[in-house]
């Protein structure tokens, strides 16, 4: 799991980080350009009508980069925030790693909540689904090569079943 998330987590920080820097070079150039027209319209060396166009497209451009600037950033700070988020799960799990009894702190570190649907079929056929959401990362889809089975008591075994998250009602 660490392994293929960080890596698409990685890059797609980098590639935000690299969107980032060309809006905000291209900010910059367009705020050089404007000030040049500037001084241009003052010296005569462009009409007022040409100044006018160019100066209503520079500042339509600057509008677009200040929000596409802000958007990245904010995607770049959830990005950021998913990795921490990330590292503290690791940590929680690397803690249970150590643990000879679960405990309900233990428990409560890792689980943020789990939800339980009705059993379906009967007898020997009845099964439940519980869905397990972890702190800090929400719900983990299981890669589907790994089967999973574990006896927990006579007569009843957990299957852990890869795939996407159950229909709410």
């Amino acid at each position: 799991m660490k392994g293929s998330q960080n890596k698409d987590l990685y890059e797609e920080t980098r590639y935000l980080e690299g969107e980032l820097q060309k809006a905000l070079a291209r900010q910059q150039k367009v705020a050089n350009l404007y000030e040049k027209l500037y001084e241009d319209n003052a010296e005569g060396k462009v009409t007022d009508e040409w100044f006018t166009h160019m100066s209503h497209k520079y500042e339509l451009e600057r509008t677009e980069l200040k929000g596409k600037i802000s958007d990245l950033r904010h995607r770049l700070s959830n990005a950021q925030e998913t990795s921490k988020g990330k590292d503290m799960f690791l940590n929680a799990v690397r803690s249970f790693m150590k643990m000879e009894n679960l405990t309900a702190p233990l428990a409560k570190e890792l689980i943020d909540h789990i939800d339980v649907y009705e059993s379906e079929g009967k007898g020997k056929n009845k099964t439940q689904r519980i869905v397990i959401y972890y702190r800090f990362v929400g719900y983990l889809e299981l890669p589907d090569k790994i089967p999973i089975v574990n006896d927990t008591r006579q007569g009843v075994a957990v299957n852990y079943i890869s795939g996407a998250l159950p229909e709410t009602a």
